[in-house]
């Protein structure tokens, strides 16, 4: 069932990706916007100074100054300066003086939401020389596909006060009822776009960015019912896999969300702007975001539970640097492709960074060592907090596995930090690791009168320890190991069945006194020190 739900989490995952990754891709992008925004601050800035550079005060002097001209009019609402960039001779139909500004308002909507215009695309000569399939006084901004054939954008010079200036052709003129009955806002669009402020940010209308955001309240709304529903019918079901929904619900009804309003919000209201904004996926990248970082905590908690019902309670204390391992990856890979959409090159991005990240590595590179040796520690486990070993010439207790270093109480109560990567190349003998600990008492007894007093003696022994409740039964050894010079020596093994140090000491104790009752008993003594060291 586990395996099921993990599997079902992750095709949920990819699933997601499928569907968010399978947008087109919009040619205009957060960066273009930026850099337009800054062209027409210039444009306005440099308004002022056409007394003095041309002698048009509009600037229609090029095809470029002139549609620059006209867009930059236009996204500040100033549609009757708009329409100063128009050519209105010569039209099918008439043109009250009072009308001219709408005209100017529909083309620049249809423009908005059918074409991008390429400004520096545009010649910057007075005489349109850029060569095109147009007659020599036009010049071709873009055409746009409509259901009823494509309608050209051109650009047009026309006479002026015994000169020439360039407006937007009568022909394209003529076209706007027909693109802005394929193009123009909706009835809601229109509303909001007449009765709201102009202001603009990064190329979108005030009233646009309330349109969509309410859009996706709405979706977020509907995907938190949707799942809430969905956790009440699992935990009515009594299935496992609500309690993992439950755990994801806010992420997974954000991202849901996020979907929905990418794939089926209405597309009558979206202009190049809006669509550069959407395709920058700010709110799908922090979704997916939210989503996978909540999946990390669920992966953590879940292997956390796992390690503790194992006795590894000690190996959950890697996990937290882990996943702050794996989060802050998350996060660098999401502002990477946040700035890709922008219009960024990540690439650039992140040669810069491994040029930082070459240097920060060399330096930490001591650290890091210090850091697989924890891992390695937590991981293959050769020492636990609170176990008592021998590590080179130490003999301690373990109090600490850090990230760095692990800290050692040795028995004379001093504290001694030992370097993890070094820590796991040293010989370590870990004695809290013993099932039972060996009982192996020295016996070098001065020589007997008779064999019978060491056969006895032995009997006696081997008895004492088979009959003692903590003496292990195998192995239990007591035998008549040789001669050595003015004394016999017996070879004595067993075990005392404990891992408590201070049972040891009060059972060998225990031993110890009825040994020497045994020697007592049987006449025997043990071999004088004088002797032994002759």
């Amino acid at each position: 069932m586990k395996h099921t739900i993990w599997h079902s989490l992750l095709l949920s995952l990819f699933l997601f990706f499928g569907v968010a990754l399978a947008q087109p891709k919009n040619e205009v992008t957060v960066k273009d916007l930026l850099e337009q925004e800054n062209v027409e601050q210039t444009h306005s800035q440099d308004k002022s100074l056409n007394t003095f550079i041309g002698w048009d005060m509009l600037g229609r002097e090029t095809p470029r100054s002139s549609m620059q001209g006209f867009l930059t009019a236009a996204r500040q609402s100033d549609y009757e300066q708009a329409a100063n960039y128009l050519d209105f001779r010569n039209l099918p139909f008439k043109v009250e003086e009072t009308h001219k500004a709408e005209i100017a308002r529909q083309l620049h909507v249809s423009l908005d939401r059918a074409l991008w215009v390429d400004i520096d695309g545009l010649s910057n000569d007075p005489l349109g020389t850029l060569p095109e399939n147009v007659p020599d006084y036009r010049d071709l901004v873009g055409t746009i596909d409509t259901p009823e054939g494509k309608v050209a954008v051109l650009l047009q010079r026309v006479p002026f006060n015994d000169n020439r200036i360039w407006k937007i052709s009568n022909a394209t003129v003529a076209k706007t009822p027909l693109l802005d009955k394929y193009y123009g806002y909706s009835e809601l669009g229109e509303w909001l776009s007449m009765n709201l402020p102009s202001y603009r940010f990064m190329g979108v209308m005030l009233w646009q960015w309330l349109y969509f955001s309410v859009t996706l309240l709405l979706y977020v709304v509907l995907a938190s019912v949707g799942f809430w529903l969905l956790i009440r019918v699992t935990r009515f079901a009594n299935l496992k896999v609500a309690n993992y929904i439950q755990f994801l619900y806010g992420p997974l009804s954000f991202l849901t969300a996020t979907i929905l309003a990418r794939n089926y919000a209405d597309t009558s209201n979206v202009t190049f702007a809006v669509k550069a904004v959407a395709e920058a996926s700010t709110l799908s990248i922090f979704a997916w975001l939210w989503f996978l970082w909540r999946i990390a905590d669920l992966f953590k908690q879940k292997y956390s539970e796992k390690l503790i019902a194992e006795g590894k309670d000690h190996a959950t204390y890697l996990l937290r640097p882990a996943g702050n391992v794996v989060k802050s990856l998350l996060v660098i890979a999401a502002a990477l492709i946040w700035l890709e959409n922008l219009g960024f090159s990540a690439t650039t991005i992140m040669a810069g960074l491994g040029i930082g990240g070459l240097a920060v590595a060399l330096a930490a590179q001591k650290s890091v060592e210090n850091l697989i040796g924890a891992i390695t520690l937590y991981s293959s486990t050769p020492v636990k907090v609170g176990n008592l070993c021998r590590i080179g010439q130490f003999i301690g207790t373990v109090e600490e596995i850090g990230l760095r270093a692990t800290r050692v109480r040795t028995i004379e109560r001093t504290v001694v930090y030992i370097a993890n990567a070094k820590f796991i190349d040293m010989e370590i003998e870990n004695f809290s690791e013993r099932e039972k600990m060996a009982f192996r008492p020295k016996l070098l007894l001065a020589m007997p009168e008779s064999n019978s007093q060491l056969e006895q003696f032995n009997v006696a022994l081997k008895a004492l320890l088979d009959n003692h409740e903590l003496i292990d039964e195998n192995p239990c050894r007591v035998y008549f190991k040789g001669f050595s010079p003015f004394a016999v020596e017996l070879y004595v093994l067993s075990y005392i069945a404990t891992t408590n140090f201070e049972t040891y000491l009060q059972v060998s104790d225990e031993i110890h006194f009825q040994i020497m009752a045994l020697l007592h008993q049987h006449q025997l003594t043990l071999a004088s020190p004088e002797l032994l060291s002759a």
